[in-house]
């Protein structure tokens, strides 16, 4: 099963975020990924957070419509896409696309970064996706196949201190057991040379950002 988590972030073109949904997803709306859900008219499974963001009237409507709401005191440890990834997990889904992950507010896209991370200790891959990007975690249990056109840009940092053993297949710049560390980005801007390729790692955990006009 596939958990659709809508946050608080931008989404400029539903049209093509539509593209990412199936009829078959789970859907939890991070407090203000509620507003989101709205606008595309769609019923959440789920509401979850402190409220303090999501617009009264589409709060109410969803509450009318049966939608489970889940709120939380607005002094909390976690932040609202976080307890939402926390619900998901609950779910063992195949899983997790978290749309309106990225915006203005750039410690909020970092800190959904970063919530890749308890995704993939679970053995669960988790993808942010906007209009022209998909954001994903590589990890020795979770190596990337990736299908894309030829020419396709393929970002990769690390996430981890160190990153070891990474390899790869169907890339421009191909990589044999390299060592990828923070503060060194030389794994930006790579390319596909086929329709398919693949990279893997030994230890830590690399990002993996594909960059497209149409990548939603």
């Amino acid at each position: 099963m596939t958990v659709i988590i809508f946050a608080g972030g931008q989404i400029k073109n539903y049209d093509k975020i539509k593209r990412v949904l199936s009829k078959n997803s789970f859907i939890i709306c991070a407090d203000s990924g509620a507003n989101h859900a709205y606008a595309m008219s769609l019923k959440p499974d789920l509401i979850i957070g402190d409220m303090d963001s999501v617009k009264p009237e589409v709060l109410e409507h969803f509450r009318k419509s049966g939608v489970i709401i889940k709120k939380y005191p607005c002094d909390k440890d976690k932040v609202d896409t976080e307890l939402a990834i926390k619900q998901a997990l609950n779910l063992n889904p195949s899983e997790i696309l978290i749309l309106g992950a990225i915006g203005s507010r750039l410690d909020h896209t970092l800190a959904n970064v970063h919530l890749l991370l308890p995704a993939a200790s679970f053995g669960v891959r988790a993808f942010i996706i906007d209009e022209h990007h998909k954001i994903s975690l590589i990890t020795k249990e979770l190596p990337a196949r990736i299908i894309g056109n030829v020419g396709g840009l393929i970002s990769l940092l690390p996430i981890s201190t160190e990153v070891c053993g990474v390899s790869s297949k169907g890339l421009k710049w191909e990589l044999n057991n390299h060592k990828f560390s923070i503060g060194n980005p030389f794994g930006i801007s790579n390319e596909l040379v086929s329709n398919s390729a693949e990279i893997k790692v030994k230890n830590g955990s690399l990002l993996l950002i594909e960059t497209s006009r149409e990548i939603a």
